[in-house]
């Protein structure tokens, strides 16, 4: 009795064991896709270009061509030696005007090169000699030769610029009694202010003053001459 009952006892247990195990077995697991990551957020560009060649500006800016032309008037004196006769020697004065051409051009900015020619006509001019007048006679001195004129600041009106070349000269030779011509080499120098009235073109006061020195063999009276002016005129340029 003992025996059966004991072996019914283990006959149940292991019937019963599969569903125990089933009971206490963990559940699935059930695997979820992973959402995809948020956009990620835009990031400030902190980058930058690099610097760029500058614009060049060629408004109110003295470069390039260059064109001056000039309009003065003021005083002339000339001083005529003869060294074999210092007694004869005279002396001329009188009012003249001063009349510039200037062509060239720009190799950098506010830098201008080129020629000039420089005229000063005398109209009447007195003569002196040894403190007694002479008469009023006319003539003419001229200057030509290359000329450099610069401008400080590129943008703006002042500018100084000068001239050296040859020279000639037109007097009254009173040791001779007629007109006689002397050359020679001489300098001028001039400075001023241009104000802007359009996009290359400016104008403004100047003032300019011019020197030689000259000679005549020609007239067969050993004459040396020395000239100067100061004028203040207009000038008118475009560059």
């Amino acid at each position: 009795m003992n025996a059966q009952l004991l072996l019914l006892t283990s006959l149940s247990l292991i019937s019963f064991a599969p569903i125990a195990l089933a009971q206490e077995a963990p559940p699935k697991i059930q695997l979820v896709p992973a959402s995809p990551p948020p956009p990620a957020r835009p990031m400030i560009n902190l980058q930058t270009e690099g610097v760029q060649p500058a614009v060049q500006r060629t408004y109110h800016f003295h470069e390039g061509f260059y064109l001056r032309a000039s309009l003065g008037f003021g005083d002339y004196r000339a001083s005529f030696s003869d060294g074999a006769e210092p007694e004869r020697d005279f002396h001329e004065h009188g009012n003249n005007m001063s009349i510039d051409l200037l062509i060239g051009g720009s190799p950098s900015p506010g830098v201008s090169i080129g020629g000039g020619l420089l005229l000063d006509p005398l109209f009447g001019a007195d003569y002196e000699r040894r403190g007694i007048g002479a008469g009023s006679h006319g003539g003419f001195s001229t200057l030509i030769g290359p000329f450099i004129d610069g401008f400080p600041d590129q943008s703006r009106g002042w500018h100084l610029g000068g001239l050296i070349g040859l020279a000639g000269q037109s007097f009254q030779n009173l040791n001779a009694s007629g007109t006689d011509r002397a050359a020679g080499i001489g300098g001028a120098g001039w400075f001023g202010y241009d104000f802007w009235v359009a996009d290359e073109w400016s104008t403004g006061p100047q003032l300019r003053i011019m020197g030689m020195r000259t000679f005549d063999t020609d007239s067969g009276h050993d004459v040396s001459a020395y000239a100067r002016s100061f004028t203040l005129g207009v000038s008118a340029v475009c560059n």
